[in-house]
């Protein structure tokens, strides 16, 4: 089983409540799951670290949340080769703004800069078709842990 690193992005608390509900079914299924509310370039690019489970919203006009800026901006300064790393991102955010899910398309994009291997598609969860995300969440995240 693997070794995920759940990197949470959360201003209000939804993606962080998606995130500990993810974690606690990876563990669950016998994966060694640890959620980082405050994610550190150190604890991503650590050896023991083999899968990375983002889960991030979106704030302001299609910001990361300041959580997991110093993390994004780290990562984008620093450039490190993560080609031995995989992950799977969910996204929250609500399509009633322009730039829905922004922060997820960032973390995507710079994770793929990184050679970081994307398992699956990104999971969308929209706000106004959602009214509970951790299910949306729970039925992705089985699909996702299959192919680990």
């Amino acid at each position: 089983m693997a070794n995920i690193k759940v990197l949470v992005g959360s201003t209000y608390g939804n993606a962080q409540q998606v995130a500990e509900d993810c974690a606690e079914q990876l563990n669950g299924l016998g994966h060694n799951t640890v959620v980082l509310a405050e994610p550190k370039l150190e604890e991503v690019v650590a050896d023991d670290t083999e899968v990375l489970l983002v889960c991030t919203a979106t704030i302001g006009l299609g910001e990361i949340p300041n959580n997991l800026m110093p993390l994004y901006s780290q990562l984008k300064d620093q450039a490190p080769q993560l080609s031995e790393k995989r992950y799977g991102l969910i996204s929250l955010g609500d399509s009633g703004y322009q730039n829905f899910a922004n922060a997820g398309k960032l973390m995507d994009e710079l994770l793929q800069e990184l050679q970081v291997q994307r398992v699956g598609e990104t999971l969308e969860i929209d706000a106004c078709e959602t009214p509970d995300p951790e299910e949306a969440a729970s039925e992705w995240v089985s699909a996702w842990a299959a192919q680990l």
